[in-house]
């Protein structure tokens, strides 16, 4: 930064006052600036001034340099704005049917769709060991009977017998149709006390065993419009079911819940 320029001095050098304007004589020291001291000392306050601007200039120049080199060593500051993330409510969509994998009929009839054998979504294959065509009432036990004669089948019940890969767990599945979504619906409920199909075993032919009489089971039932699909399962030796969390229960929503998912498909 260098130091202001300073106006040039004014005609006849420092310390003796400009020269006089024509006309009458003027008294000592001009018009408005006091007589100049006889010692020779106003020389003086010129260079004073001068020499007080030009060490301010110098601290000025020098402060600046030292703001300049700390801003510039020193770490630098960054400000950072907030920033907002737009909401988005947490989304899961609902589960699509998925059809069957393989061995399902190509009808839209139960008899089609129970067929010999059913590949699951979960890439299970199970083997139908047995079939069985009545009417609701006769494949209905007590309680559900009673409800039938409220809601009506149309037709006959489909019912096939099914082992599990292992051949440990049986499962009967049961189609069932009435005459409109909200009868199969009522009817459907009925199965939380205990309204459901007669158990079915499988057949002597399947070479299956038989399991002990009046087995441990688990039911389970889903409408798709006008029909209700029946999954019931069971251990081959008749041994208890275990609970809901067990894999007898878990073996008739797979089996359930895939013929319902072709009802779908070919409805």
């Amino acid at each position: 930064m260098n130091s202001p320029q300073w106006p040039g001095q004014p005609p006849g050098g420092p310390g003796f006052p400009p020269p006089a304007p024509p006309g009458p004589p003027l008294p000592p020291g001009g018009p408005g600036f006091p007589p100049p001291r006889r010692s020779g000392g106003g020389a003086l306050v010129p260079l004073l001034i001068f020499g007080m601007v030009g060490v301010l200039a110098l601290v000025g120049i020098g402060a600046f340099v030292i703001l300049e080199s700390n801003d510039d060593d020193g770490p630098r500051r960054t400000t950072t704005l907030p920033t907002s993330t737009p909401y988005s409510p947490a989304y899961t969509p609902e589960p699509r049917p998925t059809a069957s994998r393989g061995g399902t009929g190509t009808g839209s009839d139960p008899a089609s769709i129970l067929s010999t054998t059913i590949r699951t979504a979960k890439g299970n294959t199970f083997t139908r060991a047995g079939t069985r065509t009545e009417s609701c009432n006769t494949r209905a036990n007590t309680k559900l009977r009673t409800t039938l004669r409220s809601y009506p089948c149309v037709g006959t019940m489909h019912s096939a017998v099914y082992a599990d890969p292992s051949k440990k767990i049986i499962t009967a599945v049961s189609i069932a149709k009435f005459t409109s979504p909200s009868a199969a619906s009522a009817v459907s409920r009925v199965t939380a006390n205990e309204g459901w199909p007669k158990l079915l075993t499988p057949s002597q032919a399947s070479g299956l065993r038989q399991p002990r009489p009046d087995p441990a089971y688990w039911t389970r039932s889903w409408t798709q419009g006008s029909n209700v699909v029946y999954a019931q399962s069971y251990w081959a030796t008749g041994a208890a079911t275990g609970g809901r969390t067990g894999t007898v229960f878990a073996t008739a929503g797979e089996l359930g819940v895939e013929v319902t998912n072709v009802l779908i498909w070919k409805n």
